[in-house]
């Protein structure tokens, strides 16, 4: 997290920032790797069926449409004319039989639907007969010769307690793994070691901040000169005389611009701390300095104090000066102040 800012950065408060990192304790520890521990086995039995388990075929069904199995876009076109009421090619009696035609055409359609339906649901029947019969299967490979086989090769493996040497021995003198038809074996052997071997996944449990528009520091009161957070936009506007409520987005864009900055000169780091002179690195207020004189903050002409960003694992104290000659940032009244003697403000970085 403390490392010296290269390129600019926006800065944002974060009150909600633990004080220090929620760590697991030893014995959350244990339980989830007794947890892991006793899976082993379960998963190294889900690899043996899988072995044994033929394919079973997939088919692709593609559901009919109102339209049709054939094309979804099947369409009955009629002539344009008859929207309009216009009798024409043989009166009435060509109306009629157009019509006729329409109704086969539309008949047609449905039977092809139904057909397609009812092949649809045959190959599902089919696939879930298959699948049955390849369960059937493995279980009986599984407690005959083959799974056997299998099981000697896991009990071999678990027996070389993890020693990677001492499988690759097993796997170089072993009859039916190294001749040149095992290559399948030899590979179950390496996935049973994998999942000996392998270690339980602790939960990431570090702090991770998370941005918020409001807490964001901004330029206030529509200038260039005051800095804080909480800067809310208009919540009306006003169309046609009439006044009317702005949306969530129109309220957010316009709110105080961000504020970016760098490290403009004196920067350095150590011990994960760091700090230097902050400069504008927005459009609004472009070049100016960080500072303040009497304890508000704000944008200057020329550089003032330097600042210092320690690293407290959740967040970061800002200080102007330092620690020991210093005042700490805080959020006042909305408004950023280096407040001596105050509780320093939890804050932090954001920069995409």
């Amino acid at each position: 997290m403390g490392y010296l800012r290269t390129g600019s950065f926006m800065i944002f408060s974060d009150e909600g920032a633990p004080v220090e990192e929620r760590k697991l304790s030893s014995q959350e520890i244990a339980k989830l790797e007794a947890a892991h521990q006793a899976a082993k086995a379960g998963r190294i039995e889900d690899l043996i069926k899988r072995r044994l388990t033929p394919a079973v075929r997939r088919v692709a069904i593609t559901p009919g449409t109102p339209w049709g199995a054939s094309s979804p876009f099947h369409m009955v076109y009629m002539d344009p004319m008859m929207s309009r009421g216009i009798v024409h090619l043989g009166g009435t009696e060509w109306l009629g039989g157009m019509h006729e035609n329409i109704q086969a055409e539309q008949e047609a359609l449905r039977k092809r639907q139904a057909d397609a339906q009812a092949a649809a649901e045959a190959r599902q029947a089919k696939e879930a007969e298959e699948k049955a019969q390849a369960e059937e299967t493995a279980k009986k490979r599984m407690n005959g010769p083959e799974g056997e086989q299998l099981r000697r090769i896991v009990a071999e493996v678990q027996g070389a307690g993890g020693d990677q040497e001492a499988l690759k021995k097993f796997i170089r003198e072993d009859h039916e793994l190294r001749q040149q038809g095992s290559k399948h074996l030899r590979d179950f052997a390496w996935d049973v070691f994998s999942i000996c071997t392998s270690t339980a996944k602790l939960p990431d449990l570090r702090y991770k901040p998370c941005r918020m528009s409001t807490e964001t520091v901004r330029f206030k009161d529509g200038c260039d000169y005051w800095l804080g957070v909480n800067e809310v936009g208009r919540q009306i506007k006003v169309v046609n005389g009439k006044q009317v409520a702005m949306t969530e987005t129109e309220t957010i864009h316009d709110q105080g611009a961000t504020l970016w900055v760098k490290v403009g000169d004196g920067g350095w780091s150590k011990d994960g701390n760091w700090g230097g002179y902050l400069q504008v690195d927005c459009a609004t207020a472009k070049g100016k300095w960080i500072d303040s004189s009497n304890g508000w903050v704000t944008t200057v002409a020329g550089k003032g104090d330097p600042v210092t960003f320690y690293d407290m694992g959740t967040h970061y104290q800002i200080w102007q000066g330092d620690r020991e000659t210093g005042r700490p940032l805080t959020v006042e009244g909305d408004y950023l102040r280096f407040n001596k003697g105050a509780t320093p403000g939890k804050f932090n970085l954001d920069s995409f």
